[in-house]
């Protein structure tokens, strides 16, 4: 689900956008809402596997999610 996460996120930002949240699942939703408000493609099939990432990862309290984003933006360039 992180490579989902970040075609989805990183089209318009970079990933510190998400990992300096550390939001609650209702939060990450209402959040991915907005992002396809302003354009984002988030598939209905991912949504719940997408919060379900997002809420473990960046969740309340979450701090170490960030190197996982990073290692992930590493790889890809």
């Amino acid at each position: 689900m992180q490579a989902k996460v970040k075609a989805a996120c990183t089209q318009c930002h970079n990933a510190t956008r998400i990992t300096e949240q550390h939001l609650t699942r209702q939060q990450w939703s209402d959040q991915l809402d907005k992002m396809e408000g302003l354009g984002a493609v988030i598939p209905e099939s991912d949504r719940d596997a997408m919060l379900a990432y997002l809420t473990k990862n960046f969740g309340p309290g979450k701090g170490g999610g960030k190197t996982a984003v990073k290692k992930a933006t590493s790889a890809a360039n």
